[in-house]
C-alpha cells in the first residue's frame, strides 16, 4: 500500500474505534495491530501524519488523535450553508443533464427557491431565486415533506389543504399516500404541476451538524404521452444527492 493508503487506513481506524468526543485515541499498537504494519513502517507513517498536521500525539497518554488540520478543515465545510454546499453540486449537474437545476427550502407551507442553475434546453419560464410556491404541490417540497411524519404534514396543513393544479395531489390523503412512495423511492416527481408542459425530479438532503434541508431539484420538458423521462436525469440527481448525503452523514440515503 502507498503510504497515502495507509494514512487513509489510520483515519478510517478512527472512524471504526469510534474516535469522537470523549474517546482517548488510538496508541501505536492499535495502528500496528489494526492495519497489520511493520512497527517501522506505521512509525513513519505517523510520525509524518503528526508533522502534516492530519494528527496529533498527547503528550501524556502518547495516544494519537484527530489533528487540527482534519478538524479545521471539516469544521469549514460542515459550517458552510447547505445551500452553499449543495451549489457546485447542481451547477455541475445542470451542465451535464442541460436541465434547469433549483435548491429550495421549506417555508411553513411553501418552498422558496435559494438557487437556480440554468440548463442548456430552452424554457419558455424559470423560477427565479426568492420565489415562494406551494410545497404540496412541487416535487422538491414533497421531497422535503416525504423527510417528516405523517402527523407532522397533517398538523402543517391542518383543515385548510387547497390545490391550484388538477395534477397535484387533491386531498391531504392524497398528498400523504403520495409521501409515502417518495420515502420508498428517495425521488419526487411532478408533471405539469406548477407549470403546463414542465416536468421536475427532486431529492432532498440534510445536514445533521446544523439542521438544515433543503430539496434539490431538476426541471425540463415533460416527455410526451407514453415517454419515460429523459436518460440521465433520474441517475444524476440520485448520484449527486447520495455524494452529499456520504459528507454530510445524512443516513437517509445510505
Amino acid at each position: 500500500m502507498t503510504t497515502l493508503e495507509n494514512a487513509s487506513a489510520v483515519l478510517q481506524l478512527f472512524s471504526r474505534q469510534g474516535s469522537g468526543q470523549g474517546h482517548p485515541g488510538l496508541s501505536f499498537s492499535d495502528v500496528v495491530e489494526h492495519l497489520k504494519l511493520p512497527k517501522s513502517t506505521a512509525s513513519r507513517l505517523l510520525m509524518t501524519m503528526e508533522s502534516q498536521g492530519l494528527l496529533e500525539r498527547d503528550p501524556e497518554s502518547r495516544l494519537y488523535r484527530i489533528g487540527k488540520l482534519i478538524l479545521s478543515v471539516a469544521s469549514h465545510y460542515l459550517s458552510a450553508p447547505l445551500v452553499d454546499a449543495a451549489s457546485p453540486y447542481m451547477a455541475q449537474l445542470g451542465n451535464t443533464t442541460q436541465c434547469t437545476g433549483y435548491i429550495s427550502m421549506l417555508a411553513g407551507r411553501d418552498i422558496m427557491v435559494m438557487r437556480m442553475f440554468p440548463g442548456r434546453t430552452y424554457l419558455q419560464v424559470v423560477t427565479p431565486a426568492g420565489s415562494l410556491l406551494p410545497a404540496h404541490e412541487t416535487a422538491i417540497g414533497r421531497a422535503i415533506l416525504a423527510r417528516y411524519s405523517d402527523s407532522d404534514v397533517i398538523q402543517r396543513f391542518g383543515t385548510d389543504y387547497r390545490v391550484n393544479s388538477v395534477n397535484s395531489p387533491q386531498t391531504l390523503e392524497a398528498l400523504l399516500a403520495r409521501l409515502a412512495e417518495i420515502r420508498e423511492k428517495g425521488v419526487s416527481h411532478a408533471c405539469n404541476e406548477t407549470l403546463q408542459g414542465i416536468s421536475t425530479l427532486a431529492t432532498s438532503i440534510t445536514n445533521k451538524h446544523r439542521n438544515e434541508m433543503v430539496g434539490l431539484c431538476l426541471s425540463f420538458p415533460s416527455p410526451q404521452e407514453g415517454r419515460d423521462i429523459p436518460a440521465g436525469i433520474k441517475e444524476g440527481l440520485i448520484a449527486v444527492t447520495q455524494q452529499l448525503a456520504e459528507k454530510l452523514g445524512d443516513e437517509y440515503w445510505q
